[in-house]
């Protein structure tokens, strides 16, 4: 299990859970919204292998790591 924190994508609101995958996350302890991975930091990944940028974490868009 891995301590993950998540950001509900309808209210806001941040909360951490014990979780096998980011599949596994609960809904929002709040409004029961849907909760996405919520990144710090930052996080740079490489396309295509020759090249490293910084992660926009915006996966629909990224061709990258894949979060």
């Amino acid at each position: 299990m891995t301590l993950i924190s998540f950001v509900c994508t309808v209210c806001g609101h941040r909360q951490e859970e014990f979780v096998k995958s980011v599949k596994n996350a609960p809904p929002c302890e709040k409004c029961g919204g849907k909760l996405r991975q919520s990144f710090s930091g930052k996080c740079y990944g490489s396309i295509g292998g020759t090249s490293s940028v910084e992660c926009t974490h915006n996966c629909a868009t990224c061709k990258g790591c894949k979060h």
